[in-house]
């Protein structure tokens, strides 16, 4: 173990030792600040730390949890109100569908994740002060995209599922509606977000991929739902079907496809947009970053599911499926978050202390919080740069806001 001496805008003294994983001198505490391993532990659970999610280092990777997958920057203090946003929401759509009316679920189901999103991007600002154009781009250019397709593809899944003589899984019309219209219409959602990518300025990171990449999906599946769900409108107020021919409509289309296309379209945005660090990395699993694996895992979902929406199956299988995709999904973009963060890391100095945004100690700048080990990446931009505390005159005094 060393010391570092301090100068005007360091710790006092900082205690530092050599990370047994990247072989930076980084301080000494619970988590390397350089590549995010964790120092108490050792082997691969440290270097790996799939027990601590890079993203939110209280929670295990492997976790189905729906805000702290699709919102990464939210702050730890900001995780419940979104939750409880998303129950509502839940709600809602429990309630209409008892009910049985039909414009308000329709409204709810295209609205309630894009809204939630929106207000996500709202709160933690991904790109800095410049979100409103290139969320407004994504937004706007999935909606067209998603009303075009709807249009041409609702028609071929229509097809699909007139009954005919000879007709199954394998006929042509089958194979287009289950391959052809998902496939297609999975790549027409990265649209946007490589838009995104030309439009943006300044640094580059992956989680602004993410987030431009779920907008842009969030607003194509907007427009389909609303394509897909608007035939109830033609029978008046009420969608004269029972409680849960309705449920299993909302989950489908209100719930299961927002949040598969937007993981899934993220995903690929994220690895996309990452600019993954040269050095040596503890990490490994560099494939698990690779674009490639992101698409052909979301066209796989996509077209699996597409088999299983024109199968004949009761709606309690069909619910079963798709909430089983979606958490499979789920995983896998925890997964690739975790791992591009961590191999996403560039900056190995020490840095002027500062409170961490999640877990609030005062900590040197780095990479990762030593301390809780955040990935840096992972704290909103605001957050980031509003929570310095340099010396002046011997003491620690706080400049802006360290919540």
């Amino acid at each position: 173990m060393s010391e570092m001496t301090s100068s005007p805008v360091d710790l006092p003294v900082l205690a530092t030792v050599v990370c047994p994983y990247c072989a930076v001198v980084v301080p000494d505490s619970r988590f390397c600040g350089a590549c995010g391993a964790h120092l108490v532990h050792s082997g691969l659970r440290a270097s790996q730390r799939l027990h601590s999610y890079a993203a939110f280092p209280d929670e295990p990777v492997f976790r189905i949890s729906v805000v702290t997958s699709l919102f990464p920057h939210l702050s730890h203090r900001a995780k419940a109100p979104f939750r409880v946003g998303f129950a509502v929401f839940l709600v809602l759509l429990l309630i209409f569908a008892l009910a049985g009316t039909a414009a308000p679920l329709i409204a709810v189901s295209a609205l309630g994740v894009p809204l939630l999103f929106l207000l996500y991007i709202w709160e933690v600002d991904p790109y800095e002060g410049s979100f409103l154009p290139t969320t407004f781009v994504c937004l706007l250019l999935g909606v067209g995209l998603g009303a075009g397709w709807a249009i041409i593809g609702g028609s071929e899944v229509d097809k699909a599922l007139l009954p005919s003589l000879g007709s199954g899984l394998t006929s042509g019309s089958s194979l287009v509606a289950a391959v052809a219209v998902p496939a297609i219409g999975q790549l027409l959602m990265c649209v946007p977000m490589i838009i995104a990518r030309r439009m943006q300025r300044g640094p580059v990171e992956s989680l602004d991929g993410f987030v431009a990449g779920a907008t842009g999906a969030l607003g194509f599946t907007l427009a389909a739902t609303i394509d897909l769900m608007s035939p109830w409108l033609s029978n008046g107020q009420l969608t004269h079907e029972g409680f849960l021919s309705n449920v299993t409509q909302v989950i489908l289309r209100g719930v299961s496809l927002p949040l598969i296309s937007a993981m899934a379209t993220g995903f690929i945005g994220m690895a996309f947009w990452a600019k993954l660090g040269g050095r040596a990395t503890s990490a490994r699993a560099k494939w698990l970053t690779s674009p490639g694996i992101a698409l052909l895992l979301a066209l796989i979902v996509q077209v699996g599911l597409g088999f299983t929406d024109i199968a004949a199956l009761s709606d309690a299988v069909l619910v079963g499926i798709h909430i089983v995709a979606l958490g499979v999904l789920i995983l896998a973009t925890r997964v690739g978050m975790h791992y591009v963060l961590l191999h996403e890391a560039l900056d190995v100095t020490i840095g002027a202390p500062r409170v961490c945004a999640n877990c609030t100690h005062l900590v040197p700048t780095m990479a990762f919080c030593p301390q809780c080990g955040v990935a840096g990446r992972a704290v909103a931009r605001p957050h980031r740069h509003h929570a310095t505390w340099p010396l002046i005159d011997g003491f620690m005094t706080p400049q802006g806001d360290s919540t």
